[in-house]
C-alpha cells in the first residue's frame, strides 16, 4: 500500500528538446501560453523521438521555421511544476542552428515570438531558460 502511495508521489520523467535559433546577435525566443515566460521554442519528445527530431518538431510547431546543422548546447536537467500541480524532471537537450530564413509567426502553444539581442535577454524566464542563455553567453563568448 505504501509503495502505491509513494509512487504517485514521484515526479514523472520526460524528456525534451529546443533551439536556440541564431541570426545576427539575437536569438528567437517564443513567450509561453502557459506560463508566459520567455523560452526558446522547444517541448517534450513523443515517444522513440531523437532529441534532434523533438527540437525540429517543436520549432516548426511553435514558429513556422525550420534550420540546418544543430550543434549541442547541452543537457539540462530541471524540475518544473505545472499549475495544476504536475510536477516532471526534465531532461532537455538544447540546441544551437543559424536562422535558415522565413518568417517566425507564434503558433501552437506560443503566445508571442521575438528576436532578442543576446546582450538583452528577457528576465522574464524559467531557472532552465536562465541556464539556456547563460550556457549560450558563454559560446558566444
Amino acid at each position: 500500500m505504501i509503495r502505491h502511495w509513494w509512487r504517485g508521489l514521484r515526479p514523472k520523467r520526460r524528456l525534451g528538446a529546443g533551439i536556440a535559433v541564431l541570426h545576427a546577435g539575437t536569438v528567437l525566443l517564443v513567450r509561453r501560453g502557459d506560463n508566459a515566460l520567455w523560452d526558446v521554442p522547444g517541448g517534450g519528445a513523443d515517444a522513440g523521438e531523437s532529441p534532434e527530431d523533438t527540437a525540429r518538431r517543436e520549432l516548426r510547431e511553435e514558429t513556422g521555421l525550420s534550420v540546418g546543422a544543430l550543434r549541442s548546447l547541452g543537457v539540462f536537467p530541471h524540475r518544473y511544476t505545472y499549475q495544476d500541480g504536475n510536477v516532471v524532471d526534465w531532461e532537455t537537450h538544447v540546441f544551437v542552428a543559424e536562422f535558415a530564413g522565413g518568417e517566425p509567426r507564434a503558433l501552437d502553444d506560443a503566445a508571442e515570438v521575438r528576436w532578442w539581442p543576446l546582450s538583452a535577454l528577457p528576465g522574464d524566464v524559467s531557472d532552465a531558460t536562465r541556464a539556456y542563455f547563460a550556457a549560450l553567453q558563454a559560446v558566444r563568448a
